[in-house]
């Protein structure tokens, strides 16, 4: 029987590792070994291939992490079909999109989400059968449960004719965007496969037995993490319900060595009282710097930056060696000869070194194009290069720095404005413990900067606290650059994989809080 190259991952792992743990839920309270897991792979790829799921039959799948998904995620790359993961907090519209859009053919869904099918706009026109995952009171038409799928099926070595090529379409995966419907990332199994692999050299060396993996499998972290654990023969505990007050038990209770580190809980650590873990690498993906060197006083040189998207998988890593007060706040070197980048300015030339400009990359593995969308794909591709709509600069060393995002900068006047260039001086502030910059609408000027802020104290929520963080942009800032409104807030919205969630910030009104200021009208 041929096997697909994501597939072959999981065949090879579970000769060497045989039963041990692969993957722990243990909030679910459910586990699985490498063994268990290959033989379930097995069981639900030929139940899948029964149902009349074959090679290139697009697939959606709207579930929590958990035994069936990771066992349905290799089946669909076993078999050579395509996946969709689905957002599980989509409400029935965007469902109805993503599956409308993505042309899927099988739905599978966890019962906690089967009543949104009753409530869609309209039939997806794809669709032919669904799967309820889990006990559920009313199926509807063409609704199968997962238990008669699979209880059914009868192992067999049944040979395999097609060959599943490394660069053939594997997964259709929506990027959560900031502006109009997500758009569908057309990904190989190859790119995950070279994702995981690059990953896993990064950290070959570091004895990464247990990785922590909180971010959902909907998203690329939550992929490429566990494909990378697979590799290193280490055990995923995986998180279904995220939680900063608990996160440092967790690290202690399952002794990980390997996460994500949110950056929110490096914040509330004590320097002085160092819990004892045996973490030995941890992503520290756009961290500011003090944060970064607070975890190295902690722990050692344990944190990688880096920097990646999922429309082109990995571009750079940071080293152990990297001295970061001589590079502080970049995202690393190119990770490897396969990945090239060049920075242009708003004509599409390269800019010199260490000046600012859009990151273009040419990855050998990245998508294949946006499903369906001519028109983000004439904008986004040229000559080969990818546009990531990142403002970033290279030093004389080689190491990147992103600057901002083009869609992020604030217009004022027919000024340029980087958010994250006003965010870097109000983190300087000693009040202020995070903060999110955004443009928001102005008829005299187009946009104007608006700073939501939180405080290290809550209580210093005042008018007082306000004049002091605009009087301290004043010191360091271009007038035209200083926020006119800053708002106290007490938390950030944030996307499943904790990035601050922006878009949601424009669309808070300027006037909706006691606690915000128009600094103009200010005497």
């Amino acid at each position: 029987m041929k096997t697909s190259a994501l597939h072959s991952i999981l065949t090879h792992a579970a000769a060497a590792h045989g039963d041990k743990t692969m993957a722990n839920w243990f909030q679910r309270g459910e586990s699985i070994t490498y063994q268990q897991l290959e033989h379930q792979v097995k069981l639900v790829s030929q139940a899948l291939t029964q149902w009349g799921i074959t090679q290139q039959s697009h697939v959606a799948l709207m579930m929590p992490s958990c035994v069936e998904s990771l066992s349905l995620w290799f089946a669909i790359a076993k078999i050579g079909a395509v996946m969709t993961p689905v957002n599980q907090a989509y409400q029935a519209d965007e469902l109805h999109y993503i599956l409308q859009n993505s042309d899927a053919e099988y739905l599978f869904v966890d019962a906690a989400y089967q009543p949104l099918m009753t409530k869609m706009p309209a039939p997806v026109s794809t669709l032919k059968k669904t799967c309820v995952v889990g006990e559920c009171e009313h199926l509807g038409p063409n609704q199968t449960p997962w238990l008669e799928l699979t209880g059914k099926t009868l192992i067999t070595e049944a040979v395999v004719d097609e060959v599943i090529t490394p660069d053939a379409l594997f997964s259709i995966q929506y990027t959560s965007g900031t502006t109009g419907q997500p758009k569908g990332c057309m990904l190989s199994q190859e790119y995950w496969v070279r994702l995981a692999t690059v990953a896993a050299q990064v950290g070959q060396d570091r004895q990464l037995d247990h990785c922590l993996i909180w971010a959902p499998f909907y998203y690329m972290d939550g992929q490429w993490q566990i494909l990378m654990t697979m590799l290193l023969g280490g055990t995923a505990h995986i998180v279904n319900q995220m939680s900063l007050t608990q996160f440092g038990s967790w690290l202690d209770d399952y002794q990980i060595n390997y996460c994500t580190l949110p950056e929110p809980f490096i914040q509330t650590l004590d320097e002085t009282q160092i819990p004892d873990r045996p973490l030995r690498m941890v992503n520290t993906f756009a961290w500011r710097p003090h944060n970064i060197e607070k975890l190295q006083r902690m722990y050692g040189p344990i944190g990688r930056d880096g920097f990646g998207m999922t429309e082109v998988g990995g571009v750079t890593s940071t080293k152990a060696t990297t001295d970061i007060q001589l590079h502080k706040g970049t995202c690393g070197q190119l990770i490897d000869e396969k990945v090239k980048i060049t920075i242009r300015d708003e004509h599409g030339f390269q800019v010199e070194q260490n000046q600012q400009g859009e990151l273009w990359v040419n990855n050998q593995h990245m998508l294949q194009g946006y499903y369906k969308n001519a028109k983000a794909n004439a904008e986004s591709f040229v000559d080969g290069w990818f546009r990531t709509g990142d403002l970033a600069r290279m030093d004389a060393d080689g190491y990147m720095y992103i600057t901002g995002r083009l869609k992020e900068m604030i217009k004022r006047s027919g000024e340029n404005i980087s958010a994250r260039e006003v965010e870097a001086k109000i983190m300087q502030h000693p009040a202020v413990a995070e903060v999110a910059v955004v443009g928001v609408p102005d008829p005299k000027r187009k946009e104007e900067v608006k700073a939501f802020v939180i405080l290290k104290e809550q209580r210093h929520a005042t008018q007082s606290s306000a004049a002091s963080i605009v009087n301290h942009c004043l010191a360091s800032l271009a007038v035209f650059k200083v926020p006119r409104y800053i708002e106290f807030i007490s938390e950030l919205p944030r996307t499943p994989t904790r990035k601050v969630a922006k878009h949601e910030l424009k669309g808070i009104g300027l006037d909706n809080s006691s606690l915000s200021w128009d600094v103009s009208k200010w005497n």
